[in-house]
């Protein structure tokens, strides 16, 4: 989805009502004058385009809800191979903690129209406080938009090449190799590392895709050690357009984090959920916050604690943060965020604001167990009608 398409539509109004405006000239006037009004009404489209990105790139940096114990410090590093129509964004932003020492790695990817340097202004602030946590985050900027990318199908071998560059130069970032991996990803970047996990779990993934070529034995290698990802207000797996083989999407092992919010009407009402259903591992997650929209991530990104708490988890096995997703204190998941309200839009099955299901068969709440069975029997056939499942 194009995480950015409220912007455009904004400069493109901003445009549209310049130009409505007739010039109040003779034929001869507008012959002269003409230049002059063309260039006065783009300086005005340009100013109104630059405020916007003002007012995000505040907003990004300012808002965040919470940070971690790290301070951080980021650079961006060309990587060779990615596809971008812009030569300089042909690279990745790398954030890390400003301290001595090596960190896990977490890839972080971006939605439609988050690239290039849109990146700063809608993302960078999400990355830092991720980074805060105690990872090595880096993100690509390249697919600025989803179109470079296939409509976005391509996005996920953004993340793979992003990976792969810095195995093979292992002091460009202070990563700890001997760590497992995670990632997250918001809009077009949850769908995407969505197909990392279903490309780790299910090797013929995307077989008989365009795709299947370029997913390198190096790549295979990497997605051995991804052990967690986050798919923040994704788009909807269910979706030929979205996800380019339905059939072979299984994610059977990899823990999966599902998020996305009662204000997000980018998304079709309930696709989240209905991914989340798709999902078979034992290990997963879905909340909706309240009033959250789909820029939630741009702006405020309350939830990014609990994506790098979830990372660490199942990346690290870190208790502590293993509690703050399953647990029910104060600082829990489930009582830091409001949870959506039954019958909101996006709720699952009309009702369910926050499960997290456990591969030792237990649930959060107890009540909403039945739920997390639903996407492990292997007659399950996956439908793109409005039914989710149909069982045979």
């Amino acid at each position: 989805m194009r995480s950015f398409h409220s912007l455009h539509m904004q400069s493109t109004v901003v445009r549209a009502g310049l130009l409505e405006q007739p010039l109040v000239q003779d034929e001869k006037e507008k012959s002269v004058d003409r230049p002059c009004a063309v260039r006065v009404l783009r300086g005005c489209s340009c100013c109104a385009i630059l405020l916007v990105c003002l007012i995000l790139f505040s907003l990004n940096q300012y808002l965040a809800q919470e940070d971690g114990l790290y301070e951080v410090r980021c650079k961006t590093v060309p990587v060779p191979g990615l596809t971008e129509f812009v030569p300089l964004f042909r690279a990745a932003r790398i954030c890390y903690p400003k301290a001595n020492g090596t960190f896990p790695l977490h890839l972080f990817a971006h939605g439609d129209w988050g690239g290039g340097a849109f990146f700063w202004l809608g993302y960078a602030g999400l990355q830092e406080q991720l980074a805060s946590y105690g990872f090595v985050v880096p993100a690509y900027l390249s697919c600025w938009f989803d179109a470079e990318c296939s409509n976005g199908q391509a996005s996920f071998l953004e993340a793979l090449k992003t990976i792969t560059f810095l195995e093979r130069h292992p002091n460009v970032a202070p990563v700890d190799w001997t760590k497992p991996y995670s990632a997250s990803g918001h809009s077009t970047g949850a769908r995407a590392v969505l197909m990392l996990a279903a490309l780790r779990d299910n090797p013929a993934f995307l077989d008989n895709t365009t795709f299947a070529s370029e997913v390198t034995p190096d790549m295979r290698t990497a997605l051995v050690k991804l052990k967690g990802v986050i798919a923040d207000h994704p788009d909807p797996m269910y979706d030929e357009k979205q996800n380019p083989d339905i059939p072979n999407f299984r994610i059977t092992e990899t823990p999966v984090f599902v998020i996305t919010g009662s204000g997000d009407w980018i998304e079709p009402n309930g696709s989240a959920w209905r991914d989340f259903q798709m999902i078979s591992s034992r290990d997963k997650v879905f909340i909706n916050v309240h009033g959250a929209g789909h820029m939630e991530p741009n702006l405020y990104h309350s939830e990014g604690p609990f994506v790098a708490f979830f990372a660490r988890a199942f990346a690290l096995g870190d208790v502590s943060a293993r509690a703050k997703i399953y647990g029910e204190g104060a600082d829990s998941l489930q009582r830091t965020l409001e949870l959506a309200h039954a019958g909101d839009y996006n709720s699952g099955a009309d009702k369910v604001a926050f499960l997290a299901c456990s591969r030792d068969k237990t649930a959060v709440p107890h009540g909403f167990a039945s739920y997390c069975d639903q996407g492990n029997d292997d007659e399950l056939i996956w439908s793109t009608s409005e039914e989710v499942i149909i069982l045979k």
